[in-house]
């Protein structure tokens, strides 16, 4: 067999995505939303076309993979869509098309590891569902024992019955690594509540944020008892588990539409508050079991739980001396089009050459035309303009990958504004329970954050507690519950970037600035210099900075904008824990 040194591959479940592998290493991903601005859009046909401009004909295999049932003719359309334009793009008749549709987990597993760094490792997935097994079930949890070049053993999995299987499940599918059955898994847990919230069964990032504004109540049945989910709080439907309306909670409106009384919202709190707190017991247990089952001290966590950045800071209390803990930053399913991309590299290769990742810069290099009205700056000018308390675009380079801003495609704001969150979830009309990032020197990390053993964070993959006293200095980022994500940044990671928060570290002695994500409610990340200037103009973000050519870009503060927004802040003024 000949070595796949080039490797187009594509993802056509939910987060649709392309990358292209070279000789093993990463040379772009680019998730099909940041083109369509459709969230989780799952058919990557204008990523594919925009692969097409950047990769050349070199290819050697073209890897494709879905979610689909099995006779599925719609999504299968989408499929045969998908290859007759990575044909085109690859400019070649033969076909070079690998069917890679039967592993899902196995793909968020492979990206997982290979990324690590880690010679061997314990891989724990975890996602609402994976692949279809045996016509029947789907993937639900799956722990994998890895070792190079590309050695995947099963050590546990959970697999839950389709809808149709419910009540004949196949009792083969019960054997030993497969544990006996429940009717849905904790990933689709989490998302039956976020879609009973009226956010969608994707919508648990936001569920997430609402989680520490919630507190005990006894009224609210728990989600886990003695390690196992609740069954009978649950129905399932096509999209997996659907919250059963209880009398605590009837019948309850779309979220968005919530307003006063602050007992009704405060009920929803307290909602997610349980859940989140029997999800982490549950994961909790779930690594126990995979630092049981395997044999290396290094555990992998991937799949769509893993960007629980609120539980991923707490596992790190439960890892015993010695071991590590790495949390995959691409954990959506953009990130399986990655995962059998490099492990069609490993497998064909032979090859025991360890790339961890070292940067999520992985967008395609584009080039633009610098906006006629941009005028010329210096950190200095763009530290005066955050420092007037406005909040300004940062765009610049290949764009990064993975759910969050890291400094190429941010909005920032001064951290020091103790109200800061609710005025930037007012520019970006987002909720405003919903928290916010940081971006820290890395040099300082430690001396406002406490990372429980990481020496950094340069993915923002954990949500982590803010030192006592250094907590009223930075209260504009902090969330209810005393914590912040954050992001390390060093210079050579992000000059431009590093510069930025340097200049304001040296006036105001705050190492760090108020990053999210360039992107209005609703919206996708910024991908291209038209997506930022739409932003500019259709919101209350004043200044958009091009740091590379020194370039800023100003709009009128008083252009007229939609201002409605999602709720009356007022509902957060004196809550539990403020």
């Amino acid at each position: 067999m000949p070595l796949s040194n080039r490797i187009l591959a594509f993802n056509s479940s939910h987060n649709a995505c392309v990358t292209h592998i070279k000789d093993g290493k990463i040379d772009f991903v680019l998730e099909e939303e940041r083109l369509s601005h459709k969230k989780h859009d799952n058919q990557p046909y204008l990523s594919l076309c925009d692969a097409a401009t950047i990769v050349d004909p070199g290819i050697d295999v073209i890897l494709g993979t879905s979610l689909h049932h099995p006779g599925d003719k719609t999504t299968q359309q989408v499929v045969d869509i998908c290859i007759q334009l990575c044909h085109k793009a690859v400019k070649k008749e033969r076909n070079l098309f690998k069917d890679c549709s039967e592993n899902h987990h196995l793909y968020h597993a492979s990206i997982g590891f290979y990324n690590s760094g880690f010679e061997d490792a314990t891989c724990v997935i975890v996602d609402g569902a994976g692949s279809y097994v045996a016509d029947c079930a789907h993937e639900a949890e799956t722990i994998f024992k890895v070792s190079y070049p590309a050695n995947f053993e099963i050590l546990h999995q959970k697999v839950v019955p389709h809808l149709n299987h419910v009540d004949n499940f196949p009792s083969y599918l019960l054997e030993p690594p497969v544990d006996s059955q429940p009717t849905t898994g904790i990933g689709m847990i989490y998302s039956g509540v976020a879609e009973y919230m009226g956010w969608g069964h994707l919508g648990c990032g936001t569920l997430m944020g609402l989680a520490p504004w919630g507190e005990e109540d006894p009224n609210i049945k728990p989600f886990v008892i003695d390690g196992e989910i609740d069954e009978s709080l649950w129905k399932r439907n096509k999209c997996g588990a659907t919250l059963i309306p209880y009398d605590y909670i009837k019948n309850p409106p779309i979220f968005k539409s919530v307003k006063n009384p602050r007992k009704k919202f405060q009920n929803f709190c307290n909602l997610a508050y349980r859940l989140q707190k029997d999800f982490e017991t549950y994961m909790i247990n779930l690594i126990k079991k995979a630092i049981e089952l395997g044999d290396s001290k290094n555990i992998v966590l991937s799949g769509g739980c893993a960007l629980n950045c609120v539980a991923n800071y707490e596992y790190l209390k439960h890892l015993p001396e010695g071991y590590n803990l790495y949390v995959e930053p691409i954990s959506t399913d953009a990130g399986t089009a990655v995962g059998m991309g490099l492990l069609e590299h490993y497998t064909v290769s032979n090859s025991y050459e360890i790339n961890p990742i070292k940067t999520l810069y992985l967008g395609p290099s584009r080039e633009y035309v610098i906006p006629s009205d941009a005028q010329d700056t210096t950190v200095s000018d763009v530290v005066d303009c955050i420092q007037n308390g406005k909040s300004v675009a940062l765009f610049q380079g290949r764009s990064e990958q993975g759910p969050r801003a890291l400094g190429n495609r941010s909005l920032l704001f001064d951290p020091t504004i103790p109200d800061a969150r609710l005025k930037v979830n007012k520019v970006k009309n987002r909720e405003p329970f919903r928290p916010f990032a940081a971006t820290v020197l890395a040099d300082h990390v430690h001396d406002w954050f406490d990372l429980r053993g990481m020496d950094e964070t340069s993915f923002m993959m954990y949500a982590v507690d803010v030192l006592d006293h250094q907590r009223d200095k930075i209260a504009g980022v902090i969330h209810v519950d005393g914590t912040c994500r954050i992001q390390t940044v060093t210079k050579e990671q992000n000059e431009n970037y590093y510069n930025l928060i340097n200049e304001f570290y040296k006036r105001t002695g705050v190492p760090m600035l108020f990053n999210t994500s360039l992107n209005l409610s609703g919206d996708t990340m910024a991908e291209t210099i038209k997506d930022a200037l739409y932003i500019l103009d259709n919101s209350e973000v004043s200044y958009l900075y091009l740091p590379e050519h020194a370039k800023i870009v100003c709009r009128d503060s008083n252009k007229n904008k939609n201002k409605k927004g999602y709720m009356d802040s007022s509902i957060f003024i004196g809550m539990n824990n403020e």
